[in-house]
This record gives C-alpha cells, structure tokens and sequence, in this order.
C-alpha cells in the first residue's frame, strides 16, 4: 500500500508478531528502516529522532509503541493494557510507559486500532480519547489451524487435556492445575502444557504431588500446536486477563471444545460456543471438565460451533479494516491540500 511505512520490527511467530507478519503480508506493506526492540519502554525516544523527516507518510506500528515527537500521520495498534491493569512488579517500566507516553501518542495520533470492543472500552477510559477514534479491526487465525490435518496422541490410549503457559502469572496457570485435579479424573487423563512453567508453576505441580499428570511441552510450530489442539479433549484457557484471546480461536478452528473464563475479551470472543467460568474458581473449573471429560456428543457439538465461530476471523477482513482506515486517513490529507 503507497504512502505508508511499517514497524516490521514487531514481525514474528506469536501474539503481536503474528498480527504484525499477516497484516504486513496481506497489505504488502513498505518496511519502515528500523532497528532495536520495539517493544522496550524507551522506543518512542528512537522513533521520535528517526521519523523527524517523514511527514508526509502514514507510520504504521502494528505495536504499542509510537514516536511522542512526530507531526506526521500515524495508526498504532493497542492490543490491551495488561501492563496497566494487571500488577506485576517486573511490568513496572513498562506500565510507567502506559501512564506517561502511551496515554499520550494515542491522543496525537491519527487513529487508534485494536483488537476487541473490551480493549476498545478500556483505551477510550484509560486516554480520555474519543472512542470513534478507536477502531476494532479484530484478529485472525492462521490456516494451520483447521480440523483435518495430524493429530497428537499420548501412548496407550491416554486422553488429555490443554492449557496455555507463558510464565506469567495472568494465564492463570494454578487455577487451571486445581480445577484440573479437583476434577479427579483419573491417572489415565493428563493435563499438558503448551510453553515453558515459571519456577512457581513447578513449585506449585509438586507441591500437588500431580508431576506424573501435567506435562509442560515448551513452544511448538504451529503445525504442532494444530496437532495438539486436535487431539485434546479440550483446551483450558481461564486467563485472567486478555485483550482477545487468540488461543480461544486456534482450538475452535480446529474443531476442539474451549472452557474459557467470563471476564474481559473472552466472552466477546467465545460467545456461547465456549463454556464460560469464573476463573478464580478451580472448582468452576473442574466443573466444565468434568463435563467435557469423555462425552463424545458434547464436545462434537461444541466442536463444530466451534468451527463455524472461528470462520469470522480472518486475516483478510483485519487487513481490509486496515486499508479502510488508512486510506481514510489519505482521503482527508488530499481534501486538506
């Protein structure tokens, strides 16, 4: 697309890199010549010096991170404020970006995108901007995750479960071990873990005498992770906080049940497809497993509600959403000049 410039910097496998490397390829945008993190709480320093001479194109990040001095145009995407709203002590200089810098350059520039109508709330109160000037262009889910395809398997027949971990404390990884034991459903049911365990994700799995059951499997491709979501009885996802919830659309494309948690974006994205539970609550949790555990009739129905639900996130529709705003944005320049 003419006339615009791309933070590629943000380009990769997971989270803001995926949107950042499907829209970058959808729109085929010009990369904008920069270096460093982008996600570091000092890059709007960097970005300020480097874009001093570029005004009469549109910046796009597809990241929270946006020049403070920059007359040009310019779109930002926010996907949420989890560093605002959820304490953790080593966000803290991030979150002190949210307060000072991003609170700003959201009201200087030219619009705002996110990802859900949630996220889209919590900007418009958290930056006092207009919300018309917010807009929601969505997520998508990529064509590894479908319903044909590989499917994981356990030996001897072991059926499980799956949950999300990244470390941090949001995903809510306790909850979903109790829910998971509180379920008792026996030792030929294990609980696997896509990504790494923090230290006190471990403490706590012996602390549970439950290391026989849970298994943490680090990071997968995406043709793994399909595979994984495929044969799982269900994915486990009673996050605290998420400004979408991508994993929420991966399993559901591959035709696999969610237990999701009633708070933030989550309903907004699993709506009634998705069994929805307080996710403070490990026995709420072990409720919807054990109601999904082993009924092949209601995890077929979830499964292919699931499937249709994930049908309206796609990549193609977020890009045309991205297009629209940014040839707003140059109609209003030519009417201007």
């Amino acid at each position: 697309m003419e006339g615009v410039i791309f933070d590629g910097r943000w380009k990769g496998m997971h989270g803001i890199g995926r949107f950042a490397t499907e829209v970058s390829d959808c729109l085929r945008l010009t990369q904008a010549e920069l270096r460093g993190n982008p996600a570091s709480p000092f890059d709007w320093l960097y970005l300020s010096v480097k874009l001093t001479s570029r005004t009469k194109t549109i910046f796009f990040s597809p990241g929270y991170s946006y020049p403070l001095f920059y007359r040009g145009r310019g779109v930002l995407v926010v996907h949420d404020l989890i560093h605002v709203d959820v304490p953790c002590s080593f966000w803290f200089l991030k979150k002190l970006y949210c307060e000072l810098i991003l609170r700003t350059v959201c009201r200087r520039a030219s619009a705002v995108l996110t990802v859900s109508e949630f996220s889209k709330r919590r900007l418009a109160e958290f930056t006092g901007i207009v919300p018309a000037k917010i807009r929601v262009v969505g997520n998508g889910v990529s064509d590894a995750f479908k319903k044909d395809g590989p499917v994981f398997e356990l030996e001897d027949g072991e059926t499980y479960f799956l949950g999300i971990s990244n470390g941090k404390g949001h995903k809510n990884n306790e909850k979903t071990i109790d829910g998971f034991i509180a379920a008792d459903l026996g030792d030929r049911v294990k609980l696997l873990f896509l990504g790494r365990p923090s230290a006190a994700i471990l403490s706590h799995v012996e602390e549970r005498k439950a290391h026989d059951r849970i298994r943490f499997l680090g990071r997968l491709s995406e043709e793994e992770l399909a595979a994984l979501y495929r044969g799982a009885q269900a994915l486990i996802f009673p996050s605290l906080y998420e400004g979408f919830g991508l994993p929420i659309v991966e399993s559901m494309a591959c035709g696999t049940p969610v237990i999701t948690s009633n708070c933030t974006a989550m309903p907004e994205i699993g709506r009634d497809v998705a069994i929805m539970v307080d996710p403070s609550s490990s026995e709420q949790i072990a409720q919807a497993i054990r109601r999904l555990s082993g009924n092949d009739a209601l995890r077929r129905v979830m499964g292919e509600k699931g499937i249709v639900r994930a049908r309206d996130f796609k990549w193609e529709d977020v890009a045309r959403k991205i297009e629209a705003v940014l040839a707003e944005l140059n109609d209003r320049a030519e009417a201007r000049s």
